[in-house]
């Protein structure tokens, strides 16, 4: 099977940025009934030649994914008019539930959030399989659209490379990264953005028993965030949005502590977990949660214990069954 995987989103290799569709694409190769993984850049040069390159792409491939939603996405799909394979889209989060409309700076800035939602519930209308990378972004979806088309949507989970998220002391990793000894909370920030909350995240260490410190990590190479999950004691997630944060399945992955706040898929990604839990949004009683549950000893091994569900190798394989069902019935 040759698959053709676009977005409009991607890090090069080594560079700060989103990582998550190159160990995609990484994962799907090394599965032996996919013969060739391909990747498609809408936005090197101008629109047209985006659009010019991916229609020829589209052409040469029996199944086409297209990452993230929005104005792009519905762009994309003119182009893709003439490929007669299976056409997939996978929104992400901010594609389709939009709230970054309430920290948006100007009037522009606020409708180009919404026409990307609206060209995102157009999207749902017109390929062939639309999924969510998080069951609850359904939710945001106008209730007949959702009814009209549930029978074609899917979840499509993401997953963490454990070949890069490997265990390592912490006392190694915070040499690495020259930081001294205490207790450390980790917060990511990797884009910077006000709906991460960081002045909740403040707030909450400020109150819990001296020693605390926050680690922020941001504008990081991907293959340094082993290392910031390895130093720090727990994991921060005080975000107003979220879709499905790759952060808690890696901290998981590595056995570190999350504590986290009601949003996106985090109440699923921590729902039976001894040492994890959902916090309030209000720092005081957030920082009582915290320092409460630390008093309990350490014992969740999720590593091993939600492999099944994190380990993107594993979600890969069930990917590649997905997409075998999607041709078998187009067929």
């Amino acid at each position: 099977m040759r698959i053709l995987i676009i977005s409009n989103q991607h890090a090069e290799d080594g560079a700060i940025g989103n990582p998550v569709l190159q160990r995609m694409i990484a994962s799907l190769r090394k599965d032996n009934r996919v013969s060739e993984v391909n990747f498609a850049h809408f936005g090197r040069g101008s629109i047209a030649v985006s659009l010019r390159h991916i229609a020829a792409e589209a052409r040469q491939h029996d199944l086409i994914h297209v990452h993230f939603g929005g104005l792009y996405a519905l762009l994309v799909w003119t182009a893709l008019l003439w490929a007669k394979s299976p056409k997939l889209i996978t929104f992400h989060g901010t594609d389709i539930h939009a709230k970054a409309i309430k920290t948006a700076s100007s009037v522009a800035e606020k409708i180009k959030i919404r026409l990307n939602q609206w060209a995102s519930f157009i999207c749902i209308m017109l390929y062939d399989r639309h999924g969510y990378v998080a069951s609850e972004l359904q939710g945001y979806l106008p209730q007949r659209l959702r009814k009209w088309r549930q029978a074609r949507a899917f979840v499509q989970p993401l997953g963490v490379d454990y070949s890069l998220f490997t265990p390592r002391s912490q006392k190694e990793a915070r040499e690495r990264l020259h930081i001294d000894d205490g207790k450390w909370a980790l917060f990511s920030d990797v884009s910077q953005t006000k709906v991460k909350r960081r002045d909740i995240a403040e707030r909450i260490v400020g109150l819990m028993p001296t020693g605390w410190k926050l680690l922020v990590m941001s504008g990081v190479r991907p293959t340094d965030v082993p290392d910031y999950i390895c130093a720090s004691d727990l994991l921060l997630l005080t975000s107003d949005e979220e879709g499905s944060p790759n952060i808690i399945r890696e901290c998981l992955a590595l056995n570190r502590r999350v504590y986290s706040v009601d949003v996106g898929d985090a109440r699923q990604q921590l729902q039976g977990l001894r040492n994890s839990e959902i916090i309030s949004r209000e720092p005081e009683e957030a920082a009582r949660q915290i320092t409460a549950s630390l008093e309990k000893d350490y014992n969740d091994n999720t590593r091993d214990t939600l492999r099944e569900r994190i380990d993107l190798e594993l979600i890969s394989r069930h990917l590649v069954d997905f997409y075998q069902e999607v041709r078998a019935g187009q067929q």
